[in-house]
């Protein structure tokens, strides 16, 4: 025979005897499930959408200067805005977070959100943190929008702090945009200005250096070779003048110890030399400039020449008038020829001297190319580094003041508002009929819990079964319940 244990009809009785231990807690816990579901302030949700749009001029022809990735951009303004300034400034134009605004309710609401109230601005500012909701829309490789939403008791309210947040956000954007490509001009302005003046430093460095060294410089040294050669050449030609000078001097002198006066055969030097000298000085002038050594030398020798023979002719009238002279004296064109002949010996002994002299000078400036060149080298390197330092920033300047003026004219990337708050109609939260189903199931629970303990729990036997179950023993006699008149057991 089956136990009671198992009897679905036993298990009936009991919960229709104790009906009114289910209803009365599953009736209590629904109403009060429905206040406070009635209780709750309604909350609505607000949302715009932002597109972010690319600039509008090609970065080929201008570079933004802030390239930082958009996530990391939006997160940083995302900080500027919320900070408490702000929000407690749109705390107080929009009147929102009273203390009066909920009461009990909204105490026991922010506990069953799992947030602790904190009285005054700081715990409106710890709610308005809270409300605000900025999403990132799109995957990593085209993050292109963004959505701000706002959660409010209100919804117009709600409506107009999600207009005003969106538009922060795109006043925030562009001003931080601005700053930083100000920000950039200012910098690479002032480092343009300490690179011009080391710039300016290192070329007066150079000028000096190319002053001091006239002549010995590197780029001299073909220069200075051709010229040494030239010398050289110069030096042997003029020896071999010399030498024919000092050849026709003592031939003049020989035969006017002989004869006493020159002979028609020699060459009497004066006016010979002096068109010789002239046609020099014309094929020299065209060659070579009036500082010219060679120039200057042959004039020198030409106003010798000129001289001399002025004082030879009044020597001549002279000794015309003379008496008692002696040969040479009584032959002017004699003498003119030995003092023309020593006059060009010792203007081609001084050519000679002065040729050495220059063949030594450039001699030294070959010799002291290599360490001239290493010294030019080393100051000429430090002046084309510097150089392409200020020519690589004055290029930066220039592209950085493009940026600027895009971002002043907001033709660089924007914020615009692809879809304006809208007014939300229907609330996000509470959720009222789950609050009131969470009610009476808690409330048929509580029932069933306390059923189950009254009836099943009690030590207690309510008929023969459960004591003949208990004793192991079959049970003899069952006195039946009896009522009286009025209802009651004896």
């Amino acid at each position: 025979m089956e136990t009671n244990g198992n009897n679905i009809i036993y298990y009936l009785e009991v919960f229709y005897r104790s009906k009114w231990k289910i209803v009365i807690p599953t009736v209590a816990c629904t109403v009060i499930a429905a206040v406070i579901a009635i209780s709750l302030p309604s909350k609505y949700r607000s949302s715009t959408l932002i597109l972010v749009e690319q600039q509008q001029v090609p970065e080929a022809y201008v570079t933004p200067t802030d390239k930082t990735p958009f996530a990391q951009r939006l997160n940083t303004i995302k900080q500027q805005i919320m900070s408490r300034t702000n929000l407690e400034k749109i705390i107080n134009d929009f009147s929102l977070y009273r203390r009066s605004e909920g009461g009990l309710i909204s105490r026991i609401s922010s506990k069953l959100g799992g947030t602790r109230a904190a009285p005054g601005k700081e715990a409106s500012y710890e709610r308005m943190a809270g409300d605000i909701d900025v999403k990132v829309l799109g995957d990593r490789r085209s993050e292109d929008a963004f959505s701000i939403s706002y959660t409010g008791t209100n919804p117009y309210v709600t409506m107009q702090v999600t207009n005003s947040m969106a538009s922060l956000f795109i006043e925030q954007s562009l001003k931080t945009r601005e700053q930083y490509a100000e920000g950039t001009s200012d910098f690479l302005s002032n480092e343009l200005e300490n690179a011009k003046k080391e710039l300016e430093g290192l070329e007066k460095a150079v000028k000096d250096f190319k002053e001091r060294n006239m002549g010995r410089l590197p780029q001299q040294l073909e220069a200075n070779l051709r010229t040494l050669d030239r010398f050289q050449m110069e030096v042997q030609t003029t020896a071999i003048e010399l030498r024919n000078a000092e050849e026709r001097r003592a031939a003049i002198e020989t035969q006017i110890s002989q004869t006493g006066a020159a002979g028609p055969g020699v060459v009497l030097a004066p006016e010979a030399e002096l068109d010789r000298l002239q046609n020099e000085l014309a094929r020299l002038l065209s060659m070579y400039r009036d500082n010219y050594p060679d120039v200057v030398i042959t004039r020198k020798r030409i106003a010798e020449l000129k001289e001399l023979l002025a004082k030879s002719n009044k020597n001549a009238s002279k000794a015309d008038e003379a008496d008692g002279a002696d040969a040479a004296a009584r032959n002017p064109r004699a003498s003119s020829a030995v003092a023309a002949a020593n006059s060009q010996i010792t203007a081609l002994k001084q050519r000679m001297s002065d040729l050495k002299k220059q063949i030594a000078l450039y001699e030294k400036r070959v010799e002291e190319a290599p360490a001239m060149e290493q010294r030019f080298t080393n100051l000429r390197r430090d002046y084309d580094i510097s150089l392409k330092n200020y020519q690589d920033l004055l290029a930066k300047k220039l592209s950085a003041r493009l940026a600027e003026s895009l971002e002043k004219r907001q033709k660089g990337e924007r914020f615009r508002v692809l879809d304006s708050a809208n007014l939300p109609e229907s609330p996000v939260s509470p959720n009222k009929p789950l609050i009131v189903l969470i009610g009476l199931l808690a409330g048929l629970g509580a029932g069933c819990g306390l059923v189950y303990a009254l009836e099943f729990l009690s030590p207690s036997f309510r008929n023969k079964e459960e004591l003949e179950a208990a004793l192991g023993a079959p049970v003899l006699a069952v006195i039946p319940i009896f009522l009286d008149k009025q209802g009651g057991n004896n």
